[in-house]
C-alpha cells in the first residue's frame, strides 16, 4: 500500500494536532485579501479535516473540500459539522470541468506520488475543474530551507506517547522522507521537492499564470530562507 493511504489517519492527527483554527484563519484571510469575493464555489484540495473549509465559510465563501483520507474527513465533520466534502484522489477529481471559482491547496499537500508526471497530472486536474480566470493559492515547502535545516533525528512526546521522527533527503528521487515511529507503529511521509522555478514551470505548462510568489502568509517576498513557498495566480483561458 502506498504511504499516503496508510499515514493520514488517527496517528497523523495526533502528530499534527498543533495545526489549529487560528493558523487556518490567518491563511484563509490571506486568500481573501489577495482575491476578494468570488462568484461561485472554492475547492479546498486535500482539505484534511476541513479547518480551512470552515474558516473560508466564515469569511462568506461557498466552499467544497476534497481529500483521500476517510478518517480526516470523518473527523472534520465531527468537529465542524456538516460540510460539502468529497473523498477522491487528486489525480482524478470527481468534479465537472470548469465548475469552481477558485482553488486552495495548503500545508504541502502535493508531491506525494511516485512520478513527477503524476504531480503534473494533479496540476492539470486543478486547471480542468477551475473556470478561466479563477484564482489559485498553493502552499508548499521551501526546498532550500528544508535542506539547510534538515533535522535527521527527533524525539518528542505526543499525548504521553513517545514519537521518533527520522528524516532524510534522497537526491536520486528528489524526495524529502520522514519515518515516524509511534508506540511501535511505523509510518512514512514522502514529498518530492520542487524549487520555485520548477514549481512555476509546472503551473505554467498546465495553463496557469503565476502572479505572485510569497515566502509566508504575511505576504513577504520569497527567498531561499523563507518558511514557505506560496504561489498565487489564475487559470488561463
Amino acid at each position: 500500500m502506498t504511504w499516503y493511504r496508510e499515514w493520514f489517519g488517527e496517528d497523523y492527527l495526533e502528530l499534527y494536532s498543533y495545526r489549529d483554527a487560528e493558523e487556518a484563519r490567518q491563511q484563509t484571510a490571506f486568500f481573501r485579501d489577495l482575491f476578494g469575493p468570488l462568484d461561485g464555489t472554492i475547492l479546498d484540495l486535500a482539505c484534511g479535516m476541513g479547518r480551512h473549509v470552515d474558516e473560508l465559510r466564515n469569511l462568506g465563501y461557498s466552499v467544497s473540500g476534497c481529500d483521500l483520507s476517510y478518517v480526516l474527513l470523518r473527523h472534520g465533520i465531527g468537529k465542524h459539522g456538516t460540510m460539502p466534502l468529497a473523498r477522491a484522489d487528486m489525480r482524478a477529481l470527481p468534479f465537472l470541468t470548469e465548475s469552481f471559482a477558485g482553488l486552495v491547496n495548503f500545508f504541502t499537500s502535493f508531491g506525494y506520488f511516485e512520478s513527477p508526471e503524476e504531480d503534473a497530472q494533479t496540476i492539470g486536474e486543478m486547471r480542468r475543474v477551475l473556470r478561466p480566470g479563477a484564482p489559485v493559492l498553493f502552499d508548499y515547502l521551501n526546498v532550500w530551507r528544508e535542506l539547510d535545516r534538515l533535522v535527521e533525528r527527533e524525539e518528542r512526546a505526543v499525548d504521553g506517547e513517545s514519537v521518533l521522527i527520522e528524516r532524510w533527503y534522497d537526491a536520486v528521487s528528489s524526495t524529502f522522507n520522514k519515518r515516524i515511529t509511534m508506540g511501535g507503529r511505523r509510518f512514512i511521509e514522502r514529498v518530492r521537492g520542487y524549487d520555485v522555478d520548477e514549481m512555476q514551470r509546472l503551473f505554467g505548462e498546465a495553463g496557469f499564470s503565476i502572479r505572485n510568489v510569497f515566502g509566508d502568509f504575511a505576504g513577504a517576498p520569497f527567498n531561499d530562507s523563507s518558511p514557505r513557498l506560496i504561489l498565487s495566480g489564475i487559470r488561463n483561458p
